[in-house]
């Protein structure tokens, strides 16, 4: 047998499955900056900011003066919406105006997506 009987590096690579597939391998740029990844935060804070600002708007707008003074809202997140209360008397008031009708109309004043709520008691934060 001599050399031609031989098969070369290149040649068996071109068979090999294994070998075949490696070479269709994409590489990732291992260059990448951060900006991409920082445009896509200031987006996500933007919106949450935006959406919580909107759900802060419906419940001064939507609320009645009384339950206004006795609650607030705490935040928004995932499409929860937190109020906080001052006590147990005020977080019954407001749940019973939120499932009569007072969710609904938050959610269309703030044209913002609300699943759910909690009601926390607690003390108003100052501003």
């Amino acid at each position: 047998m001599g050399e031609d009987s031989r098969q070369s590096d290149d040649e068996v690579g071109r068979f090999d499955p294994l070998s075949r597939l490696r070479g269709f391998r994409v590489r990732h740029d291992r260059g990448r900056g951060v900006s991409e990844d920082c445009d896509q935060l200031m987006r996500s804070l933007k919106r949450v900011s935006r959406d919580q600002s909107a759900a802060v708007e419906a419940w001064s707008t939507g609320a009645p003066d009384d339950l206004q003074s006795l609650g607030w809202v705490s935040g928004l997140k995932g499409g929860k919406l937190e109020i906080g209360v001052e006590n147990a008397g005020a977080r019954h008031r407001v749940d019973r105006w939120l499932r009569s009708g007072g969710l609904e109309m938050m959610r269309e004043l703030g044209k913002v997506r609300i699943k759910s709520v909690v009601l926390r008691i607690g003390e108003r934060p100052e501003s």
